[in-house]
């Protein structure tokens, strides 16, 4: 079972595509999500629901059963130090991806995510530790996991 680190984009593509696939990439992984994700996800609960391929107790069941999977990390668990080097990293590329980076510096684990610029801008400053979901799935998809 591998670890990893999540964006809000991420879950945001999950709800919105309603893919299964996802739900079995949730179940065969562990995901840690800082608890700041909730807060964006929470903005932009309106475009989600309405872009959704779901809808009403189907889109509530799926979002459950995502949830149950997700381990939701309080943002005091992450120290000063990761806080700033994440901040470092990010400054120049996206200053509210910090606490994503920040969490991944804290566990060690890869950041999952579907922002293409972060993703190559945190490499190009050395910050290898991050993984594009289109990646991922391109990985899984060879390997024959799903």
């Amino acid at each position: 079972m591998n670890q990893f680190i999540t964006d809000a984009n991420v879950i945001f593509s999950c709800l919105i595509s309603g893919r299964d696939q996802y739900l079995h990439i949730i179940a065969e992984n562990k995901f840690y999500l800082p608890d700041f994700a909730l807060t964006e996800i929470q903005i932009y609960q309106e475009l989600i629901t309405g872009k959704s391929a779901m809808a009403g107790q189907q889109l509530r069941d799926y979002t459950l059963h995502l949830f149950e999977k997700l381990i939701v990390v309080p943002n005091f668990l992450i120290s000063t130090q990761n806080y700033y080097r994440a901040f470092m990293l990010c400054k120049e590329i996206d200053e509210k991806n910090t606490v994503y980076v920040a969490l991944s510096l804290e566990f060690g684990y890869p950041l999952l995510t579907k922002d293409t610029e972060l993703a190559l801008g945190l490499r190009q400053r050395g910050f290898v530790n991050v993984v594009l979901l289109s990646e991922f799935l391109d990985e899984k998809n060879n390997r024959g996991k799903i």
